[in-house]
């Protein structure tokens, strides 16, 4: 094709930090993203930064935790509800949209006044674990999709959890000896993990490459409660 983009706009599937870069490169224009929803679709848009300012004005966005009680900004949320401000035909108020997001502390460096977040994943992804003094913690997606750019030769890191305390990693990687991607992915989940009190996690290499699901999708975490009986 012989095209001259001005913006490339992402939609219904988040982007590698990396790959934003990459792409503006490869087509020498601005790569955009957006989060929205059927219930909303004006939700949100990003800034140079990126952080997706949310249009404040028209939905209310309210990140809680896993009983509905308010999340400060700075700390990821179980979920967020939205109440669709604009929609006087039919009223949609404190949806539950099942997405694990963080709002940002402070005002972003790009001087937008809107409230900013960004998207951890799936509430249904985030895996939960205990520490030795029983408190219990959350991990994201978004934390184990930095480790991709970390690890050269990495094409795709896919997580099960198979105990409380046990993770088999799944690994696909290109143009790279196996053996030390997975080195360089193992000594990043435990740094990430001792970070979070949580030595005692196990992670064992999987023989078999990542795997997609019914619907033919590749999760990144299938978390413990997620995964399918026998």
């Amino acid at each position: 094709m012989r095209i001259n983009p001005v913006l490339l706009a992402l939609s219904a599937e988040e982007l590698p930090e990396s790959e934003y870069d990459r792409i503006a490169r490869a087509f020498k224009a601005q790569v955009g993203n957006s989060y929205a929803a059927t219930e909303c679709p004006f939700f949100s848009y990003s800034c140079a930064h990126g952080w997706l300012h949310v249009n404040s004005d028209w939905v209310a966005v309210e990140p809680v935790d896993e009983d509905y009680r308010p999340v400060l900004p700075g700390k990821a949320a179980h979920t967020v509800l939205i109440s669709n401000l604009a929609n006087r035909v039919q009223p949609i108020l404190r949806y539950d949209l099942g997405d694990s997001v963080l709002q940002q502390a402070g005002p972003c460096r790009c001087a937008n006044p809107l409230p900013a977040i960004r998207v951890q994943g799936q509430s249904a992804e985030v895996l939960v674990f205990h520490t030795g003094s029983g408190d219990r913690v959350t991990i994201a997606p978004l934390a184990f999709a930095t480790l991709t750019d970390r690890a050269p030769g990495l094409q795709m890191l896919q997580i099960v959890q198979t105990a409380p305390t046990r993770l088999r990693v799944r690994l696909q990687t290109q143009g790279a000896d196996s053996n030390r991607v997975w080195a360089t992915v193992q000594a990043e989940m435990k740094r990430l993990f001792a970070e979070h009190g949580l030595d005692h996690v196990a992670l064992e290499r999987a023989e078999e490459p990542p795997e997609q699901s019914k619907g033919g999708k590749f999760r990144q975490v299938v978390p413990l409660s997620d995964r399918p009986r026998s």
